[in-house]
């Protein structure tokens, strides 16, 4: 396994020297500008900047762009004297930790800290003090700035009896963001869920709305329905674009009238209840096809809260990831298991189509399959059932280089070589990623270049990854 890179600006000899005791590479940079526009060998395991006055501002714009740029990567500043303002716009610039002594002693002690602390999953880091307050929304967690965002939204509007509808695709926790919703409202009622895709479409009224006895064959006694036990809380619905028509008439009308009656019943009755409902579809183009209706959909989408899928927030897959298997390992009362980079690169390069659940899921098949070494990105491959592609021996069958122009003597051998050479580069790469079944990391490690220069080639040759994929 390899050494986890540390990259280092403005050290000295003497604090580089007290740093060689780490069982790590080392690589130091002469400013810390340079950090920013290094391309390293693979990603680092940590950054460590010293300053010293007047570049206390400089230090902090460059831990902020590391924090965008390297947002899985611990930043730790070594700052011996800064006062204690500094050393806040330090944390909240997104900083790990600023170790304020001179000795270079205490400097190699937070790494190696920093270091156990990351054993677990290499590249996720403990959020700084500043950040850790937005980590966490009720049971919800998330490092993304859009979840944030959301989070806030959320609480902002909790108290209102405004209607809310969350949209996002399947598993992305839309029923936990409205249970964080009535938490925070303060309504003294409970909290009902109901799934209108799998509820019969000819009960559903009578399970939203009750019914009366003999109301139908079959109603041999009154029933409450969801609604009424709902009153003064929160009526969830979920999948609300599969609601049949009649019901869409019944609810709008609630909406409107705040009454309800049951089926076979002539009497009203007075309810107070706040909808949050939410769907995995576009309800603007359900209205356009006739599907649902309008009235309904403008009553409903009063505050929108549109939940990013996962493969849209990276940052989120370690710490969703760390935070399942951790916590199913202590209920299975199993020792957690321990990974490689190349695993966490195929962690993070699968699309997650069914999000936050299918990731949880996973999670716990994979404490449940512990294996007694560190898992690779094979092991990854195994647990979904995907067949790797073996090589051996030569094809029959080899692309051959498209000579996409002609030789022109009036040009220099460079110019001639140039379009054959990037057509050979493009053909080498896809056979590459066709051969690693599009994981990017064993493809530039074995192409013997960074994960960040195969990047910006498959951007560059319009390459994607998906369709390599097994």
């Amino acid at each position: 396994m390899q050494k986890p890179l540390i990259v280092c600006s403005l050290l000295n000899r003497n604090s580089k020297g007290a740093l060689q005791s780490l069982d790590c590479e080392l690589l130091r940079l002469p400013s810390a500008d340079q950090l920013l526009t290094t391309e390293f060998p693979r990603p680092p395991r940590l950054f460590v900047i010293q300053t010293v006055p007047p570049d206390y501002d400089a230090t902090r714009a460059v831990v902020l762009s590391l924090r965008g740029q390297w947002p899985l990567t611990d930043v730790l500043v070594w700052a011996p004297q800064a006062e204690g303002s500094t050393v806040r716009t330090y944390f909240q610039a997104g900083a790990h930790d600023v170790v304020l002594q001179r000795q270079e002693s205490k400097l190699v002690e937070v790494i190696e800290t920093t270091l156990q602390n990351q054993k677990f999953l290499p590249r996720i880091h403990d959020l700084g003090r500043q950040r850790n307050k937005g980590a966490r929304f009720e049971s919800m967690l998330s490092r993304s700035t859009e979840m944030w965002d959301l989070f806030e939204l959320c609480a902002r509007v909790a108290p209102t009896d405004a209607t809310v509808l969350i949209v996002g695709e399947t598993g992305t926790g839309k029923e936990l963001l409205a249970r964080a919703v009535h938490r925070r409202s303060g309504r003294e009622g409970r909290f009902v869920a109901a799934n209108c895709a799998s509820i019969p479409p000819d009960l559903i009224n009578s399970e939203l709305f009750g019914h009366e006895k003999g109301a139908f064959t079959g109603a041999d006694r009154a029933k409450k329905g969801l609604v009424m036990h709902a009153n003064k809380g929160t009526l969830f619905l979920d999948e609300i674009g599969d609601m049949p028509p009649e019901a869409q008439q019944c609810l709008l009308r609630m909406l409107q009238e705040k009454r309800i009656r049951p089926v076979g019943s002539q009497v009203e009755t007075e309810i107070d209840v706040r909808i949050v409902a939410a769907t995995n579809v576009l309800l603007d183009e359900a209205v356009r096809d006739g599907n649902f209706r309008e009235d309904l959909f403008y009553r409903l989408d009063v505050i929108r809260v549109n939940v990013p899928p996962l493969r849209q927030r990276p940052e989120d897959v370690f710490l969703l990831f760390g935070h399942f298997t951790k916590r199913l390992a202590k209920h299975y009362g199993l020792e957690p298991p321990t990974f490689t980079d190349s695993f966490l690169d195929a962690l993070l390069e699968y699309e997650w189509p069914g999000n936050v659940r299918q990731l949880e899921n996973f999670s716990e098949r994979l404490v449940l399959e512990r294996s007694q070494s560190a898992l690779t990105a094979r092991d990854f491959d195994k647990l979904w059932n995907t067949n790797l592609v073996e090589i051996t021996g030569t094809r029959e069958h080899k692309q051959q280089a498209v000579w996409r122009n002609s030789v022109d003597p009036a040009r220099s051998l460079q110019e001639n070589l140039d379009p054959v050479l990037e057509e050979l580069e493009r053909e080498y790469l896809q056979a590459k990623l066709k051969q690693h079944s599009g994981r990017v990391a064993e493809t530039a490690e074995e192409a013997g270049i960074s994960r960040r220069t195969l990047l910006r080639k498959m951007k560059q040759y319009g390459i994607d990854k998906q369709k390599f994929k097994s």
